[in-house]
């Protein structure tokens, strides 16, 4: 093959990038930018850290809203675990 002829064919890859939209060219940025697992990294560190904060600053729970280990039918049911 000639040049004439991949030069051709590169340029018609290229073409015009088909966003419909800011959302699409949004969520196609991290991969333009050859930063899409730095991103899920990002993403995923601060969803268990919003998680990790939330767990060590709620409140205890009451003991009048343990769960007492007896179901809806009275019976008594042994703890998990235990023998």
């Amino acid at each position: 093959m000639s040049r004439r002829v991949i030069r051709s064919r590169r340029s018609r890859r290229r073409g015009k990038p088909s966003y419909r939209g800011l959302l699409p060219w949004l969520l196609s940025l991290p991969a333009r930018l050859r930063v899409r697992w730095a991103l899920i990294a990002l993403v995923m560190v601060t969803a268990m850290g919003a998680y990790g904060y939330l767990l060590v600053s709620a409140p205890p729970m009451p003991p009048s809203r343990a769960p007492s280990g007896v179901s809806g039918d009275g019976a008594a049911r042994p703890a998990a675990g235990r023998p």
